[in-house]
């Protein structure tokens, strides 16, 4: 059906209504400090990021959009006040589901300079509704006018949500939307810059399994096992690293290869991801039930080499320590049994000592999260 002229402003005006940001400088001043201080409390020991100097020397005036591997709940946390802090008061605005806004979140996310997407409504499917396309025409107005036309940076979590597999997820092409948008007459290209989001231990890990089962089941289920989810890793689980490693722009001025360029950004983004001391003891242990400790050591000292020779990213832990040294690393995030880790067992079989699997689902995220860094040479 037809919007008429009328309609469409008052749809047109609640809509920006929906999607708009509140910057507030005070609040996000105010809460940049308490979040940090938050996550480094229950979550993080420490936080890692490299490459910002590939953020900073992009040339004034060309539109900039930060794309980014989505591991967890935290990654906007840990990603927003990390740049914040780097920047000297930097502060992209982050484009996040309509999901995230509610409770208290509902008002303090407008005002952190986050920009709300009902991602129901942009579905392929949604999208033959007239409503829904003037919706996402506002939605793209928005940005352009309000955020880049400003000056401003765009940071965006392409996949669409956490990849509970551990996988890369494709990539959504409505990043390449807002970019397209971007260019006219005095803008010629964009800058989108690749940022990958590594973690020794992702928060929901051990979840990710039933949030999958629960999310096709019930949504409002989903919800609070994913809240009980965050709390009982908050208060009982061991704390990890994050590591925030941004990559050199991919400057764009021609989209009429979107599945080219869809596959080009997410291998620049793969190749940001870092090998840690927990994956590489998962992809030793991948798809068994029992393996001996010596072949695991093993296989960990055929992964070094491979990572010497491509020169992969490494979590803490890796460089300069043997293969038994990594091993031992690992085990306060996969045998800590005081911690509610007990992901694998160290036992005897036959008299030689066996890693046993207990959570074959937190293997395999761990194992998939890194595969595409391997996979040329491990076919055999």
């Amino acid at each position: 059906m037809k919007l008429t002229e009328e309609k469409t402003k008052k749809l047109t005006e609640q809509f920006r209504e929906e999607i708009a940001h509140e910057f507030d400088t005070d609040v996000t001043r105010k809460m940049t400090g308490k979040i940090s201080r938050f996550l480094h409390r229950f979550f993080l020991k420490k936080t890692i990021m490299s490459g910002f100097a590939n953020l900073r020397n992009i040339q004034e005036g060309t539109p900039v959009i930060i794309s980014a591997v989505h591991k967890s709940h935290i990654d906007y946390l840990s990603l927003g006040t990390t740049i914040y802090k780097l920047g000297d008061g930097l502060v992209p605005a982050t484009i996040g589901g309509t999901n995230l806004f509610h409770g208290k979140f509902e008002k303090l996310l407008p005002q952190l300079k986050c920009v709300a997407l009902d991602r129901e409504r942009v579905t392929p499917k949604k999208l033959r509704s007239r409503e829904n396309l003037l919706y996402l025409s506002t939605f793209y107005d928005y940005l352009m006018e309000d955020v880049l036309d400003k000056g401003e940076m765009i940071t965006i979590f392409p996949e669409g949500g956490r990849s509970y597999s551990g996988k890369i997820l494709p990539l959504s092409l409505g990043i390449f939307g807002i970019a397209k948008r971007a260019i006219n007459e005095n803008t010629k290209k964009v800058a989108i810059v690749p940022i990958g989001l590594s973690y020794d231990r992702v928060t929901e890990d051990s979840r990710f399994d039933g949030l999958r089962k629960y999310k096709d089941w019930n949504p409002k289920a989903y919800r609070k096992y994913d809240k009980r989810a965050f709390i009982h890793h908050a208060v009982f689980q061991p704390k990890t690293i994050a590591y925030i490693d941004i990559g050199e722009p991919m400057y764009i001025d021609d989209f009429r290869k979107l599945d080219k360029l869809e596959k080009e950004l997410r291998f620049q983004m793969g190749k940001l991801i870092r090998v840690t001391t927990v994956t590489l003891i998962c992809r030793a242990i991948a798809g068994k039930k029992f393996t001996p400790l010596d072949e695991v050591i093993q296989h960990i000292r055929d992964d070094l080499k491979i990572i010497k020779k491509k020169k992969l990213l490494v979590g803490k832990g890796i460089s300069y320590r043997t293969a038994s040294m990594i091993f031992r690393n690992s085990l306060v995030h996969l045998a800590n049994r005081v911690r509610m880790r007990d992901i694998i067992r160290i036992t005897k079989k036959d008299g030689k000592k066996v890693v046993v699997v207990c959570r074959k689902d937190v293997i395999t995220y761990y194992t998939n999260s890194v595969a595409h860094l391997f996979d040329d040479d491990n076919k055999n």
